[in-house]
C-alpha cells in the first residue's frame, strides 16, 4: 500500500501521478509497465516514486484495490436503492455504467482495458476473494427474503450469474452502441429468466 507520504501529497500532484500510472497500466501489460515512463509522465523524480510506493507491484495492488472499492461502492449503492434485490442489480448497474449514446463509465473503461491487456486476470479474487465472488460489502446489503434460499452460498451464485448477464450486456453494447435500447431490453429478459425460470408453470420433465 502507498506510504503516508503519498497521502500527504497535494491533490494536484497526487492526481498527476495516479493519472500517469493509469495511462501506463492501460497501455501495456502489468509485467511490461515501466516506472521510468510513469515518473516521466508524472514529472516527478525517480526517488520520489519510492517514497510513495515500495515497487511496481505495490503500485499495481493499490490501483486495483482502488478500482475494486469504486465498483463495490457503486454496486452497494445500487443494491441499497433496489432494497437488497440482487435480481434488480444488473439492469440498474447497466444504466449506471452505460450512459446515453453508449458512453461508458470512465472506471469501467479502464477496467476493460486492463482485462484486454492482462488476459487471465483473476476476477474472482479481484471482486470477493477465493471463497466467494460476492463481496462482504454487498452481502451485507442483500435482502435474503427475496431469494429462494437465504444462504451466503446461494446469494453468491445469484450474484455470479447476474454479473455474467451484466458483463455480456456491456460487451454487446461496446460492440454495437446503436443497439443500446435493444440490449437493455434483452438484459431485462435475461434477468427475468434468472428470477423466475424459463419453464412453463407446472411443467415437469417427462421421465426417460
Amino acid at each position: 500500500m502507498p506510504t503516508a507520504t503519498f497521502f500527504r501529497l497535494p491533490e494536484e500532484k497526487r492526481k498527476r501521478l495516479i493519472d500517469a500510472c493509469w495511462s501506463e497500466m492501460t497501455r501495456v501489460r502489468f509485467t511490461d509497465a515501466s516506472i521510468n515512463r510513469i515518473i516521466t509522465a508524472a514529472r516527478i523524480p525517480r526517488g520520489s516514486f519510492y517514497q510513495y510506493f515500495e515497487d511496481k507491484e505495490d503500485l499495481i495492488r493499490y490501483l486495483l484495490e482502488d478500482m475494486r472499492e469504486y465498483f463495490v461502492s457503486l454496486l452497494r449503492n445500487i443494491l441499497i436503492e433496489a432494497r437488497g434485490d440482487l435480481f434488480a442489480l444488473p439492469l440498474a448497474a447497466y444504466d449506471r455504467f452505460i450512459g446515453q449514446r453508449g458512453h461508458t463509465d470512465p472506471m469501467l473503461s479502464l477496467f476493460l482495458k486492463l482485462l484486454r491487456l492482462n488476459q487471465g486476470m483473476d476476477l474472482q479474487n479481484f471482486m470477493g476473494g477465493p471463497e466467494q465472488f460476492l463481496p462482504d460489502e454487498l452481502w451485507e446489503a442483500v435482502d435474503t427474503v427475496k431469494l429462494r434460499r437465504g444462504s451466503r452460498e446461494y446469494a453468491d451464485q445469484v450474484f455470479h450469474l447476474s454479473c455474467a448477464v451484466l458483463a455480456f450486456a456491456i460487451v454487446e453494447t461496446l460492440h454495437d452502441p446503436a443497439q443500446t435500447t435493444q440490449i437493455r431490453e434483452m438484459t431485462q429478459i435475461r434477468m427475468d429468466l434468472l428470477r423466475y425460470g424459463g419453464a412453463a408453470e407446472g411443467y415437469k420433465e417427462e421421465p426417460t
